[in-house]
């Protein structure tokens, strides 16, 4: 799979993006790099791609421009040998769609994808600083365990062995070997106790029935003493109620006699007290405020009989208004008149000097020294005009003096007798002359000396090195036809050998493991007896045997003797017997230990006579398979019978790589030859061309002239020829700009005379003509510019005189107007200025004015009051019809008669209430329907005997209260004996615990059994994978450590510890170290190079995906991030290799290693 082109239509930031990537040349490596700074969206292309390969996702977070049904994005993929168009949008499913935007099956990307889905593809083909650095600490986590790295490397899993570590120890949390805590340990010892308990509460079945029913008297007796105890609660309930009603009895017949004394009160609502309040109050202040409006209407009158109106000024009111505006422009002309004719004075003057400056200092009307438009815009056309001519004329005049004496130089430069009439050349000689360049160009860009030069002393080179790879193949001895007939085992066959030498390599290691650690047991089996033996006295089998044979035979003898002598000897053999048995049973433990070790010594031997049987065996085995080995690489070299047994796998390997050296130097020493014979071909023929060509133009070659020699005539001809040539075109080119330039000169003379003549013609029709001399332009330049002044000058002294004029009516109207309407008014305006006129008119105007406002607001004042009179006398009305319906409601003389009848009723109602309040009291208190009946409950009750009867009762209920609380406190306890033993239940509890116990134990073993077998699956196929990628893998791996570390490391080898093998660095000095010693950026470089042997391991087998890597280089330095460059370029060899950075100094750091490196601008 590759990609084309993706295409960024709504996603992120991007709207209407396109990344071309382009097609692949053959030959060159598919690496691009894609830089952009920060925030420019590299992040947000591979997460593109990412959803174009598998969908958008429920959640994402790059539709904070575009929202989730608008996101599109677009890529042209090469599956295989066919270039396929996809659109990817947002939407649940069907989102994969064709060009046409019909939906296609997802299919058709997974299946060019080898089964890999979203996380895979993110952790197997893209790497980043994150994943960088976890690959590192996954180094460490390793231990330098070869099968974890090279997986992880393939796989991208950098956190495998961290996950590996906590499968472990999630598995040993549970159980661990001879470990005494852990969850399994836990739970038996829970069981245990579960054991016990149920043991202690193991009781009889006649205990629980004893208990049962004594537990069931006593809760009998405590039942019936609290319901002899709830009886008497209850009478002394009701015996303390009537006493408490009995006082309210006497209460009630005092209310009731104190209510018959409001007999025949009419009954009043106690709103009806506010009500009389509020109407005693009004009737205060309706009488006072009548007596006030009446007094206000006497006043006002007096005042309107005092007011006298002047109604011949009043008349005058619009003539006044009129008057002020004449006024102001009277005011106006006094101030600036004066300073109007000052100003036209200046203007005058301004005027008289642009006469003089004009020379018409005599001119009656200055209006017509001014021209028209059309006459203006003439003269200002033609002195522009002269300007140009002037420097048209001038120019023209230098130039055609230049080019004079330009040609008489190009004259003075051509040799005596050259004539330029005859500087037309013979078509065969120019014909010739092109000839012999083209020969000399082309011995020039050929270089042929040069090339022959260099093919020789690349021969020299190549012919050195091979005789250096050939003598390195020592102590193989012979020519190249021996080594080129030579046939060696293939690849696999030595793959095969090294497979097999190392599997018994390790099997030797693990039987010498073996065989040490047997005889370790032995030794310890051995020790253990001897030490038993030593601290027990125990006796040997063989002594009791012996002592039972010696007892046996003196019993027979004392059967056939019955002497005292042979009973002595029973005896004395009876009690060694019994004594060598106690002895015996007293140590059974150890004697039964000793039987054990015997049996676990003879078992370890036989274990170790088979080992040495298997070491053996894997001996004779490695030698049959060195002798097989020796005689395949005699057959294949004879000369390297004598060290073929010395020769290892990769000794041979090496060999045959040195040998295949060897032949590509042979191969490259034939190029070579074969180069340097056609270089000298080419000299050659170069030769005779350029010597054929001089020979045409009479230049004949000697036998004395080398290529260089030839070289250097045909270049001396060539320049000869072209000087001449070039002389000749440089006069003719002087002649011909010599005629232009004078006819150029001509132009310009006759431009300059029409512009004369249309100049007098414009002058003659304006007063310029009047003098006697023809003005020259920038004479007139200056006129116009004068005249330019002239006019704004008279428009200004005819604007100021006219203003002057109409100030002047302005004063005389107004001073007429004041002096009409002084007459009127009836004001002697002799020897009065019009000023003063019409200040005595206003004041005698604002006088009648405001004493006509006073008169109006008097009047507007009466009316008001006698309005208010009106709404006084319908207020007094209403008032009193109010007051008149309560008089009669309470049936009262008055407002105080009114007030005392009110209080009265307010009285008897809170009476009657309180009667009610307490006949209610009476019956809650006695709980009875009515109050009649409360009252028969209360006739017949003496309160002396009740009190006597609550008095014992009292006493009752403390003697019962004390009662009750033994009674309690017996339950109680035969609640807690029955409870002690638990019962039938209490068993069955600690069963149900114990069988949830058990059924954790299972679930845990269970857990635990799949962790640990996950493990060691994990493990074998790890190991599996080790043998099975380790020669092909380790070998680009060291490549690209070496390269990368820039010779600081020179390879990686594997070293075998145990069941494993360890991955072992080799430093530049010749030593070694394990990735545990390696320092944290070189294990990031090792990461890196595992993960590119791991995309080359992929690529073998499987069709390859595009790799993205983002800004790992961000802590190399130049030279590390060049190398890094360098691997890249060799893994875009078999693949596209995508790179996103925002450091713009690596874009060139790439071109460097890479020429052919695509790069793409996010910013262009």
């Amino acid at each position: 799979m590759r990609l084309n082109r993706l295409d960024l239509t709504r996603y992120g930031k991007f709207t209407d993006h396109v990344i071309d990537f382009g097609r692949p040349s053959a030959g060159s490596p598919d690496l691009h790099l894609i830089y952009g700074p920060n925030e420019a969206g590299k992040s947000t292309l591979f997460n593109a791609w990412l959803d174009l390969l598998f969908g958008i996702g429920a959640q994402s977070s790059y539709n904070f421009l575009h929202p989730y049904p608008t996101m599109q994005i677009g890529a042209a993929v090469e599956l295989g040998e066919e270039a396929r168009e996809f659109v990817r949008i947002k939407r649940p499913q069907n989102s994969l769609l064709d060009t046409s935007g019909q939906p296609i099956p997802e299919t058709t990307l997974t299946a060019a994808l080898s089964g890999l889905d979203r996380e895979s593809y993110r952790t197997m083909f893209s790497l980043d600083d994150e994943t960088l650095e976890q690959g590192g600490e996954s180094i460490l986590a390793s231990r330098g365990d070869l099968g974890e790295l090279l997986f992880s490397a393939s796989a991208g899993l950098g956190d495998l062995s961290q996950q590996l570590v906590r499968i472990r120890a999630e598995a040993e949390g549970f159980y661990k070997y001879r470990a005494r805590s852990g969850e399994l340990a836990d739970l038996k010892a829970q069981l245990a106790v579960l054991k016990a308990e149920r043991d202690t509460l193991d009781t009889q079945a006649s205990d629980h029935a004893r208990l049962t029913t004594a537990h069931s008297e006593a809760t009998a007796r405590h039942a019936e003493a609290n319901g002899e105890r709830r009886q008497l609660r209850t009478r002394l309930q009701s015996v303390d109620a009537v006493l408490r009603a009995l006082p309210r009895v006497a209460e009630r017949k005092d209310l009731e006699t104190r209510l018959e004394q409001y007999d025949g009160t009419p009954d009043a609502p106690p709103e009806r007290a506010d009500e009389i309040v509020r109407l005693r109050e009004q009737e205060a202040r309706l009488e006072a405020s009548a007596d006030a409006l009446e007094q206000q209407l006497v006043r006002l009158d007096q005042e309107l009989g005092g007011i006298g109106i002047d109604d011949t000024i009043l008349s005058m009111r619009d003539r006044l208004t009129e008057l002020e505006t004449l006024q102001a422009r009277h005011a106006t002309a006094l101030e600036d008149v004066p300073k109007l004719r000052l100003t036209l004075g200046d203007s005058n003057a301004e005027i008289g000097q642009l006469l003089i400056r004009l020379g018409r200092r005599d001119q009656p009307d200055a209006e017509d020294l001014l021209f028209d438009a059309a006459t203006t815009a003439a003269l200002n056309e033609r002195i522009n005009e002269r300007s140009a001519i002037d420097a048209r004329l001038l120019a023209a005049k230098k130039e055609a003096r230049d080019a004079e004496a330009r040609h008489e130089e190009t004259l003075a430069s051509l040799p005596e007798g050259a004539n330029p009439a005859d500087s037309a050349t013979p078509e065969t000689w120019q014909s010739q002359l092109a000839d012999l360049t083209r020969a000399l160009a082309k011995a020039r860009n050929e270089d042929r000396g040069h090339r022959l030069k260099a093919a020789q002393r690349e021969l020299e080179m190549v012919r050195d090195r091979r005789d250096a790879l050939l003598a390195s193949l020592a102590p193989w001895t012979g020519g190249m036809s021996g080594l080129q007939a030579m046939i060696p085992p293939h690849a696999d066959q030595i793959a095969a050998w090294k497979a097999e030498l190392e599997d018994q390599a390790r099997n030797k290691l693990r039987l010498d493991d073996e065989i040490a650690r047997i005889e370790s047991l032995l030794r310890r089996l051995e020790a253990e007896r001897d030490t038993i033996s030593q601290t027990t006295d125990l006796p040997a089998a063989d002594a009791l045997a012996n002592l039972r044979t010696r007892r046996d035979e003196a019993w027979e003898q004392h059967k056939s003797g019955l002497s005292k002598a042979t009973a002595e000897a029973f005896e004395t053999a009876m009690a060694d017997y019994d004594a060598a048995i106690e002895r015996h049973l007293a140590f059974h433990a150890d004697a039964a230990k000793l039987r054990e070790i015997a049996l676990q010594t003879a078992t370890a031997r036989a274990d170790l006579d088979g080992a040495f049987t298997a070491r053996q065996k894997l001996a004779d085995q490695s030698g049959a398979l060195a002798t097989q080995w020796a005689a395949r690489i005699t057959a294949m070299a004879p000369a390297l019978d004598d060290n073929a047994m010395e020769l290892s796998p990769g000794m041979l390997e090496d060999w045959l790589r040195r040998r295949s050296e060897t032949l590509e130097a042979q191969q490259q020493l034939q190029q070579c030859e074969r180069q340097v014979e056609a270089a000298q071909q080419d000299h050659e023929a170069s030769y005779e061309r350029l010597s054929k060509a001089l020979s045409a133009l009479g230049e004949r070659a000697t036998s004395d002239d080398g290529f260089d020699s030839l070289v250097d005539r045909a270049e001396t001809l060539i320049s000869r020829e072209a000087r001449l040539t070039g002389l000749f075109q440089a006069e003719t080119a002087a002649r011909l700009d010599l005629e232009r330039r004078q006819t150029e000169l001509r132009d310009a003379e006759e431009q300059a005379q029409a512009w004369v003549i249309a100049w007098k013609e414009i002058c003659a029709k304006s007063w310029l003509g009047e003098r006697d001399q023809m003005p020259v332009p920038d004479e007139v330049r200056e006129i116009l510019a004068l005249l330019t002044e002239l006019g704004p000058a008279l428009k200004q002294r005819a604007g100021l005189g006219d203003r002057i004029t109409k100030m002047e009516r302005d004063q005389a109207d107004y001073e007429n107007a004041v002096t009409a309407l002084a007459t009127e008014a009836g004001i002697d305006a002799n020897g009065m200025s019009a000023t003063h006129l019409a200040h005595r008119l206003a004041e005698r105007y604002a006088a009648a004015d405001a004493a006509q406002k006073q008169h109006q607001a008097l009047t507007t004042r009466r009316e008001e009051t006698l309005e208010q009179q009106r709404a006084h006398a319908e207020t007094m009305a209403a008032h009193q019809t109010l007051k008149a319906e309560l008089l009669a409601a309470l049936e009262a003389e008055d407002l105080a008669d009114a007030a005392q009848k009110v209080r009265q009723s307010g009285e008897r109602r809170a009476l009657r209430d309180r009667l009610e309040a307490l006949d209610r009291q009476l019956c809650e208190t006695l709980n009875a329907a009515s109050i009649d009946e409360a009252l028969a409950a209360l006739e017949d009750a003496d309160s002396a005997a009740l009190d006597q009867e609550k008095r014992d009762i009292e006493a009752d209920l403390e003697t019962l209260d004390t009662d009750v609380q033994e009674l309690h406190a017996a339950r109680s306890r035969a609640r807690e004996a029955l409870d002690a033993i638990g019962g039938d239940d209490a068993v069955a509890r600690i069963e149900q615990r114990r069988r949830t116990t058990l059924e954790a134990i299972a679930e845990g073993a269970g857990n635990y059994l799949r962790l640990s077998g996950g493990v060691l699956a994990m493990e074998q196929a790890l190991t599996l994978y080790r043998e099975h990628h380790r020669s092909t893998m380790m070998a680009r791996a060291s490549d690209a450590i070496k390269t990368i570390s820039r010779g600081a490391y020179t390879g990686l080898a594997a070293q075998p510890d145990k069941d494993r093998e360890l991955l072992i660095a080799l430093t530049a000095d010749g030593g070694s170290k394990q990735a545990s010693e390696m320092s944290k950026g070189a294990r990031f470089q090792l990461y890196l190079a595992l993960r590119v042997a791991g995309y080359h391991e992929f690529a073998q087998s499987r069709p390859t995906v595009p790799f993205i890597a983002d800004d790992i280089m961000e802590t190399f330095d130049d030279f590390r991030a060049e190398e890094t460059f360098r691997l890249f370029a060799q893994m875009a060899g078999v693949g596209q290799v995508i790179y996103l950075t925002h450091h713009r100094h690596l874009c060139d750091i790439a071109r460097t290693v890479c020429p052919q490196v695509h790069i793409h601008d996010l910013t262009a």
